[in-house]
Order: C-alpha cells, then sequence, then structure tokens
C-alpha cells in the first residue's frame, strides 16, 4: 500500500481538488484506493458522494468497486490492508505533518504565499520522510515572470522533486466541483487544456508510487 498526502499549510489551493481526481484517476485504473478526508470541513466527502453524505467522525461510504472515502479529522487510520492506495486530503494544519507518515508528500503551489508557507513546514517535512513532490497549480493567473520566479524558487528547495509542468487555470476544472465529478466527466471538460494537464500529473503521481504497471 503507498500513502500520498496532499499537503500545504496554505488553504484554497487546490489540495481537495487534486486529491478528488487522484483518487478517482486511480480508481478508474482498478487501483483499489481509500480516501482520508483529514479536514473537518469534508469537502471532499461531499463531493465524492454527489453532496449526500453526512459527516460522522469514522464514517465509510463507497463511491465505486475500487473507491472508498473515510471521514476521519485529524487521524489517519493505520490497518488499511485492503487498499492499493490511501489518498489524504489534509487541512492547513502545520500539526499535521508531525501526526502522518506519507509515502508521497503532494504539495500544491500557487503563488508566494503558499511557497513562503511550505517553507515554514519544510523542516517538518523532512524529518517526516517520504517524497516530496511540488506541483504548481493555477501558476498562469500570476503572470509568466512571477510563474518562472516561483519554479526556480521551487528547484531550490532541497530534497523536494518539483513537477515543472504547471496545472492551468481552467474553468473545466472549477466546474469539476459543482458537479460532484471529475474535470474529464464534466459537460465540455473532456480533453480540454485543464483536463489533459489534471490527467497526466494524476498519471505522474501514481508513477512515482510504483503504479506504472497499471496506467
Amino acid at each position: 500500500m503507498k500513502t500520498i498526502v496532499v499537503y500545504n499549510n496554505k488553504g484554497g489551493i487546490g489540495k481537495t481538488t487534486f486529491s478528488v481526481h487522484l483518487a478517482l484517476f486511480a480508481s478508474e485504473r482498478r487501483i483499489r484506493t481509500l480516501v482520508v478526508g483529514l479536514d473537518r470541513q469534508g469537502d471532499i466527502c461531499r463531493w465524492l458522494s454527489g453532496g449526500d453524505e453526512h459527516l460522522m467522525n469514522g464514517h465509510f461510504f463507497r463511491v465505486n468497486e475500487c473507491l472508498q472515502v473515510l471521514y476521519s479529522p485529524m487521524e489517519l487510520p493505520q490497518d488499511l490492508a485492503n487498499f492499493d492506495l490511501v489518498v489524504a486530503d489534509c487541512p492547513p494544519h502545520v500539526e499535521v505533518v508531525d501526526q502522518v507518515d506519507a509515502d508521497l508528500w503532494l504539495v500544491p503551489i500557487d503563488g508566494r504565499l503558499a511557497m513562503e508557507n511550505m517553507g515554514n513546514v519544510y523542516s517538518a517535512l523532512r524529518r517526516a520522510e517520504g517524497t516530496i513532490l511540488i506541483v504548481l497549480n493555477r501558476c498562469d493567473l500570476i503572470g509568466k515572470r512571477a510563474l518562472e520566479g516561483l519554479r526556480e524558487a521551487a528547484h531550490q528547495i532541497p530534497q523536494a522533486t518539483v513537477r515543472d509542468e504547471p496545472i492551468p487555470s481552467s474553468a473545466a476544472i472549477a466546474k469539476a466541483s459543482e458537479y460532484f465529478r471529475p474535470v474529464w466527466k464534466v459537460p465540455y471538460g473532456k480533453d480540454t487544456q485543464g483536463d489533459r494537464a489534471m490527467q497526466a500529473m494524476c498519471g505522474d503521481v501514481l508513477k512515482m508510487c510504483g503504479f506504472e504497471g497499471r496506467l
């Protein structure tokens, strides 16, 4: 089993969007996946249930044959042997790093503040072990020069991997949460720039976790 923790000590930068798309992408390829909603807001649970699930601690529900969701604020269960992949959607809390273990820390960055927040928790991330992958998200909104500066700064973070291809700002991705679907299943979302970028990112992340033969 591999565990991907989607984290940054900043809210509103795409953690839940990344978590949902990773989980659905994996389950469509028959990778047995569990999503854990560590954030008390429970946005990922509402998204993956189509808005129908009531939030109760320790509550499991099934999305499809290969995907289940667990609402478990700030606590990642240890005995999850029935799954190939666990995706944890985190709140923007510093203490998360000391409370969960990850094979891969997926860190969305959307601008200078998110990068500074990453710097604030970097030493804790290194102590926690696991690979650190930085993904630039919606950074085209900050301008070309700022994007290049952000990419350069990300590459200077020791022992972190930077995915150079950013996820663009995308109306199709923005609609995904409104329709409770992934971008490739929203109206006019399939084969858009946002869809292609999101699926490419999901594939790259799963390859890093050893699932290349199942993609």
